[in-house]
C-alpha cells in the first residue's frame, strides 16, 4: 500500500444510495485510488449522507463530525474529506459555512464524475445541479457491497409524485428511468459475476418506463429481467400500492424466478389521511388489493410500511391504522413515526401531532405487529426453503437468507451443516422468531 492513494466510503441511507456508493467506490478504483475498510488508513474519506428525515439528516452530521475528528488526528492519513448525497443537495451553500472541514460538497447528480471532481478541485467548495440525480448505465464500473449472491438493481431515479410528506423529489428531481435493454445487460453482467438474486429499486419502482418512448410498464421490464440466464431470484421493492396490473401478478404466478414477495409503502388506510398525504388511493383499494394478491398468489410475503403521527391523525384513524394492520397480517412491517421536514406540504399543515404521540403510536403499531411475524415463522417451522448464503459468522457457521427475507430489513436466516456464500441452498427451518429462522441444510 505503500505510495497509493487510499480511499474509504462511509455510506448512509436507502439501498438506492448505496448503488451510487457503489458506482463512487467503483470510479475511484478505476482513477488509481485503493480502497481501505478502516477511514484512519484512508488518504480520501467520503460521506455518502442520506437526508430523508431529520433523524437520517442528524445521522448524516454525526457521521462527518465524526470523520473531520478522524482527520484533525495525527495518527490518521486523511488529507481530503468530501461529502456527497442528499445532505448537500437539501442544504447546499449553508454546509459551507457549517462544516468548514469538509473539502467537496457533491450531490446525487455528480455521481458518475465524482472521480474527476476530486483530481480536479484543488480547493474547497461546492458543486451541485439542483434537483437533480445521476442515472447509471450498464457500461459504467459499479462494485457490488450487498453480497456474493446478491445485488441491488437501481431501475430509475427520481420520483413525479407529490405526497405531501416527502422531501425526495425535491433532492433528486423527476423519475428518470432506464431503458429495459439497459437494465437486461447489466443483469447479464450480474449473471457473470455469480449473482443470483437481483432487487430491483428504485423510489418509485410502479413507476417505471412512464417518463420511456412508448411507456413500457414495469411488467415488461420483470418479463425481460426474469428470462435472464442464471438468475435465480428476481424480487421488486417500493411498488406503490395502487398500481399492481394484472400482467404482473401472472408473471409472478407463472415465473418461479420471480418471488413472490411484494414491498407495498401503503403508509396509512384513514381515508383523511391518505387525502392528506396525496396518496391517489382509497383504502378500499388497498384492502382488495390485499385480498387479491393473497388469494392469486398463495404463499405470498407483503412487506410494507406504515406512518404513525401525520398532521390529521386523530384517534379514530389511528383506531383504523390499528384494525388494519390486524387483519392485513403483513409477514413484514416496518413504521415510522412522522417528521416535519422543511420544504413539504405537510410540515405547515395544520393539525399537527406531538412527536411523542406520533412515537408512541408507532411502538403500539410494531407491537401490534411482532406477534403477527412470529406466528407466520411459526408456520415455517419444519418447511423446506431455498435460502441465499450471504456469510458465515464468527464461528464459520454460515448465515443467509430465505426467499422471503429481504436484504437489510427482514432478518436472516441461521444455517446448520455446509454451505457456500453466495450459493442457493435448501434448508429445513428448525427454529423461528419474530425476525429470524434457524434451518439445517438439506440439499
Amino acid at each position: 500500500m505503500a505510495g497509493a492513494r487510499t480511499f474509504h466510503i462511509v455510506g448512509l441511507g436507502c439501498p438506492k444510495n448505496r448503488v451510487d456508493s457503489e458506482l463512487i467506490w467503483a470510479g475511484l478504483a478505476q482513477a488509481g485510488w485503493l480502497a481501505v475498510n478502516e477511514a484512519d488508513e484512508a488518504d480520501l474519506i467520503l460521506v455518502n449522507t442520506c437526508a430523508f428525515i431529520q433523524s437520517a439528516v442528524q445521522e448524516s452530521v454525526d457521521t462527518i463530525l465524526e470523520m473531520t475528528a478522524l482527520r484533525s488526528d495525527k495518527r490518521a492519513r486523511c488529507t481530503k474529506l468530501v461529502v456527497a448525497g442528499c445532505l448537500p443537495a437539501r442544504y447546499r451553500d449553508k454546509l459551507l459555512a457549517d462544516l468548514p472541514e469538509v473539502d467537496l460538497f457533491v450531490g446525487p447528480a455528480e455521481v458518475g464524475q465524482l472521480a474527476q471532481l476530486i483530481e480536479d478541485k484543488g480547493k474547497r467548495g461546492l458543486v451541485l445541479k439542483a434537483e437533480s440525480s445521476f442515472l447509471p448505465h450498464h457500461g459504467l464500473a459499479r462494485a457490488n457491497s450487498l453480497g456474493v449472491g446478491s445485488a441491488y438493481m437501481k431501475v430509475a431515479e427520481g420520483c413525479s409524485r407529490a405526497c405531501t410528506f416527502c422531501i425526495i423529489p425535491k433532492l433528486r428531481g423527476p423519475q428518470h428511468s432506464r431503458s429495459i435493454e439497459d437494465l437486461v445487460a447489466e443483469g447479464q453482467q450480474l449473471m457473470r459475476l455469480g449473482v443470483g438474486e437481483i432487487v430491483m429499486v428504485a423510489q418509485d419502482l410502479a413507476g417505471w418506463g412512464r417518463d420511456l418512448p412508448g411507456k413500457p410498464q414495469l411488467s415488461d421490464l420483470v418479463e425481460a429481467l426474469a428470462k435472464v440466464e442464471g438468475l435465480w431470484w428476481l424480487r421488486l421493492m417500493y411498488l406503490f400500492p395502487s398500481e399492481i396490473p394484472e400482467r404482473l401478478i401472472q408473471l409472478i404466478d407463472e415465473h418461479e424466478t420471480i418471488l413472490p414477495y411484494l414491498d407495498l409503502p401503503i403508509q396509512h388506510i384513514d381515508p383523511g389521511v391518505l387525502k392528506g398525504m396525496r396518496r391517489t388511493a382509497n383504502p378500499e383499494v388497498y384492502e382488495r388489493l390485499i385480498g387479491t394478491l393473497r388469494e392469486r398468489l398463495p404463499g405470498v410475503v407483503l412487506r410494507s410500511s406504515l406512518m404513525t403521527g401525520f398532521p390529521g391523525e386523530d384517534e379514530d384513524a389511528f383506531k383504523r391504522l390499528e384494525d388494519f394492520v390486524g387483519e392485513a397480517r403483513f409477514e413484514r412491517l416496518g413504521v415510522f413515526a412522522f417528521s416535519p421536514e422543511e420544504g413539504t406540504v405537510a410540515a405547515e399543515m395544520p393539525d399537527q401531532v406531538p412527536a411523542e404521540l406520533a412515537e408512541e403510536r408507532r411502538s403500539r403499531i410494531m407491537e401490534l405487529q411482532q406477534p403477527i411475524a412470529e406466528a407466520y415463522h411459526q408456520t415455517l417451522v419444519g418447511q423446506s426453503l431455498e435460502v441465499i448464503v450471504d456469510g458465515v459468522q464468527a464461528d464459520g457457521s454460515p448465515v443467509g437468507r430465505a426467499w422471503n427475507q429481504a436484504p437489510e430489513v427482514d432478518g436472516v436466516c441461521y444455517l446448520k451443516g455446509h454451505a457456500t456464500v453466495g450459493d442457493v441452498v435448501r434448508a429445513r427451518v428448525t427454529e423461528a422468531d419474530a425476525y429470524d429462522l434457524t434451518a439445517e441444510v438439506i440439499a
